[in-house]
C-alpha cells in the first residue's frame, strides 16, 4: 500500500532542518543541539508564553504595586486608632497632625521652589544642547548628568560642605561662615542640584523632537527667534514642559538622603516618616505615607493624561520687546548667564567634596593637624573606619548586584510585555503603573515595603539584608524597564519576521535575533539599575536593620562630625557611580542602530 504524500502545510523549514536530528542524531553537538532546540519548542508553546507573562505582571504587582496598596488597606482597616494616635491623643492631642501638616507644607513649598528654578536655568541649557553646535558640546553634555552620578547622601554633604561651612564658596568671599545655614535655604540648593539633569534631559528630548521646519518658517516670515521660540516652539513642547516640571517637583518633594544632611533642624515629611519609623510610631508614619503616596499618583496621572491640555499665552506678541531680547547681545548674555549659573549651582557643589578631601587628605589644612585628616580619620585612628567603611561598600554592591540580577528577570520581559502587548487597556493600565515607583517619595515606599513584609504584615522576612533588595528592586524596577521599552521599540520588526518566516520557534528567535539587537540597552539599563541602587538612603535607612550600605555610613560619619571620612567615602561612592553612568553613555553611544536602515 502506497503511503499518503504530505501535503505542501505539513513541511516546516524547521521540520527539513532537524529532519535527520529527529532520527538518529550523530554527534554529541547534534544531540545538544537537539536538546536546545525541544527546551525552546517547549518554552514556545502559547501556553507556556501565557503562563510567563502573567507570572511576569503578577510578580510585579506583588512586588511594586502591592506594598503601597497593602498599606492604603491598613489605614482604612486601622483608621479608629490611627485617628486616636494623630488627632485626638489623650496627651499630645492632635500635635501629631499639626507636625504632619508643618513637614508637609515645607515639603511642598521647597518643590514647588526648586520646580521654577530648575525651569528657569534648566530650559536655556536644554535649548543650548538641542540646537546649538559648539566645541566641548560633549563635555557639557556630559557634565549635566553628574548630580545623577552622585549619590544623594554625597551630593547634599558636599553641597553643605560647599554653601554650609567655611570650607566652601565662602572662602573666596572672606567669610567665617557657610554662606547658608542649615535648613530650607540649603535644602532648595541641594534639591535644584540634584533635581536639574532630569528636566534638563526631559526639555532637551523635546526640543531635539520638535520640527525645525516649523521654526524655520516662522524666522522666514520675519519674526524675531524669541517670538518663534515663544509662540511655535513652546507649545510643541509644553507637554514635555509640564511632564519635567512635575518631574521635578514628586523628585524634591521625595528626596531623603540629601536632605537628611542638609535639613539641621528642619523636618520635610520625606525625614518625618524616617523619623517616626525610627522610633515606632508607625500609625502615624503609615498615614503620612499614604498621603504622599496618593499626591505623587495624582501627580503622575496628571503628567501622563492631562499635561498635553495645558495651554500656553501665545497669542499676544511684542515685537519690539521680543526683537530686543532676539539680539546676539542678549542671547550671549543669556548663554553666558546659563553656564555660570550651572557651573556655580550644580556643577561646582555637587563636586565640591573631591576637592575637600583633597585638601584634608594629609591633615587639617588650617591647621595642620595630621590626626584631623581624611587619611588618618579613615586608615589609622583607633576607631577602624577603613574596615566599617570596606564592609558597608561590599554590602552596597552586594545589594545592587542582587537587585540588578532580579530587574534584569523581571524588567525585560515586562518591556516585551508592553511593546508586544495587543490588549490595549491592559498595556496602557501598566505602562502607568510602571511609573509609580519614580514619583513616590522612597521613604515612603520603603515604610510601605517594610510593613507588607516585615513582622507587622506577611512576616516573610525582618529589616535587614534582604528586605533592603526587596525596597531596592521595587524602586529601581523602572529604571530597567523604561530603557529596555525604548529599545524594544526600536528594533526592526523585518528582522524577527524573516526568523518567523524560517521556521524559527519564539524563544529561539528571541535568543538568536532580538537578543543580539537589544544587548546594548540591556547592559545601559543595568548599569543604570545597579547605580541607582547603590546610591539610595531614604529607603534604605527604612529597613536596614543594623545592616550599612555606603551611602547610610556617609551620613553615619556626618552626623558624628567625622566630615574627611564622610569625604573618602562619599568620593569613593562618586567615583563608582561616574564610571558607571561613562560606561552606560558610552555603551548607548556605540550600540549599533536599531531601527530603520
Amino acid at each position: 500500500m502506497m503511503s499518503e504524500e504530505p501535503s505542501l502545510e505539513s513541511i516546516s523549514p524547521t521540520s527539513i532542518l532537524f529532519e535527520q536530528m529527529d532520527t538518529t542524531p550523530k554527534t554529541t553537538s547534534d544531540r545538544l543541539r537537539k536538546w536546545v532546540w525541544n527546551i525552546e519548542e517547549f518554552l514556545s508553546r502559547p501556553s507556556v508564553l501565557k503562563f510567563a507573562e502573567i507570572s511576569v505582571i503578577l510578580v510585579f504587582f506583588f512586588i511594586v504595586i502591592f506594598p503601597p496598596l497593602y498599606l492604603v488597606f491598613i489605614v482604612i482597616r486601622d483608621w479608629s486608632q490611627i485617628n486616636a494616635v494623630i488627632f485626638n491623643d489623650p496627651i499630645i492631642g492632635d500635635a501629631a497632625w499639626n507636625q504632619m501638616l508643618s513637614a508637609m507644607k515645607l515639603s511642598f513649598q521647597i518643590a514647588f521652589i526648586v520646580m521654577i528654578i530648575d525651569l528657569i536655568i534648566g530650559l536655556p541649557m536644554a535649548y543650548i544642547l538641542a540646537r546649538y553646535e559648539f566645541p566641548g558640546k560633549r563635555i557639557v553634555d556630559t557634565l549635566v548628568d553628574i548630580p545623577l552620578a552622585v549619590p544623594t547622601s554625597a551630593l547634599g554633604f558636599s553641597i553643605y560642605l560647599f554653601w554650609g561651612t567655611s570650607y566652601g564658596l565662602n572662602q573666596l568671599m572672606g567669610l567665617e561662615g557657610g554662606i547658608f545655614t542649615s535648613g530650607p535655604l540649603l535644602i532648595i540648593m541641594a534639591h535644584v542640584a540634584f533635581s536639574y539633569p532630569y528636566i534638563v534631559r526631559n526639555l532637551k528630548g523635546i526640543i531635539e523632537a520638535a520640527d525645525i521646519g516649523v521654526e524655520a518658517a516662522g524666522r522666514t516670515l520675519g519674526a524675531p527667534s524669541f517670538t518663534v521660540f515663544r509662540t511655535l516652539t513652546m507649545p510643541l513642547m509644553k507637554e514635555g514642559i509640564v511632564a519635567g516640571s512635575i518631574l521635578a517637583f514628586t523628585r524634591s518633594l521625595g528626596e531623603t538622603g540629601a536632605t537628611l544632611i542638609v535639613a539641621g533642624i528642619y523636618e520635610t515629611a520625606p525625614i518625618t516618616v524616617v523619623s517616626w519609623t525610627k522610633s515606632l510610631r508607625f500609625e502615624a508614619t503609615a498615614f503620612l505615607s499614604v498621603i504622599l503616596i496618593f499626591v505623587s499618583i495624582i501627580l503622575l496621572i496628571f503628567m501622563r493624561f492631562y499635561a498635553r491640555r495645558v495651554g500656553f499665552p501665545v497669542q499676544n506678541v511684542f515685537p519690539t520687546f521680543e526683537r530686543k531680547l532676539s539680539s546676539k547681545s542678549v542671547r550671549a548674555g543669556r548663554d553666558f548667564t546659563t553656564y555660570i549659573f550651572f557651573f556655580f549651582v550644580v556643577f561646582l557643589p555637587t563636586t565640591f567634596i573631591v576637592v575637600y578631601l583633597i585638601q584634608w587628605w594629609d591633615g587639617n589644612p588650617y591647621t595642620g593637624a595630621y590626626t584631623e585628616g581624611a587619611y588618618y580619620s579613615v586608615f589609622k585612628a583607633p576607631d577602624n573606619k577603613w574596615s566599617a567603611l570596606w564592609l558597608s561598600l561590599l554590602t552596597s554592591i552586594e545589594i545592587a548586584g542582587i537587585t540588578t540580577l532580579f530587574n534584569l528577570l523581571l524588567g525585560v520581559p515586562m518591556a516585551f510585555i508592553l511593546a508586544r502587548k495587543t490588549d490595549g487597556k491592559l498595556r496602557t493600565l501598566l505602562d502607568a503603573l510602571v511609573d509609580i515607583p519614580l514619583v513616590i517619595p522612597s521613604s515612603a515606599l520603603g515604610f510601605a515595603v517594610f510593613y507588607l513584609w516585615g513582622p507587622r504584615g506577611l512576616g516573610v522576612t525582618t529589616p535587614g539584608f534582604f528586605m533592603i533588595i526587596l525596597v531596592h528592586v521595587s524602586f529601581t524596577y523602572p529604571y530597567m524597564v523604561r530603557p529596555m521599552l525604548a529599545n524594544v521599540l526600536s528594533i526592526n520588526p523585518m528582522y524577527e519576521e524573516a526568523s518567523t518566516t524560517l521556521g524559527s520557534n519564539a524563544f529561539h528567535r528571541f535568543r538568536t535575533v532580538t537578543m543580539p539587537l537589544i544587548k546594548t540597552g540591556l547592559f545601559a539599563s543595568a548599569i543604570m539599575t545597579f547605580t541607582r541602587s547603590m546610591s539610595e538612603t531614604g529607603a534604605t535607612i527604612v529597613v536596614m536593620g543594623i545592616e550599612r550600605t555606603i551611602p547610610v555610613m556617609i551620613i553615619d560619619f556626618v552626623e558624628s562630625e567625622a566630615l574627611p571620612a564622610g569625604a573618602f567615602a562619599a568620593t569613593i561612592l562618586i567615583v563608582v557611580s561616574f564610571l558607571m553612568l561613562l560606561l552606560s553613555r558610552f555603551l548607548g553611544e556605540t550600540g549599533e542602530p536599531q531601527g530603520e536602515n
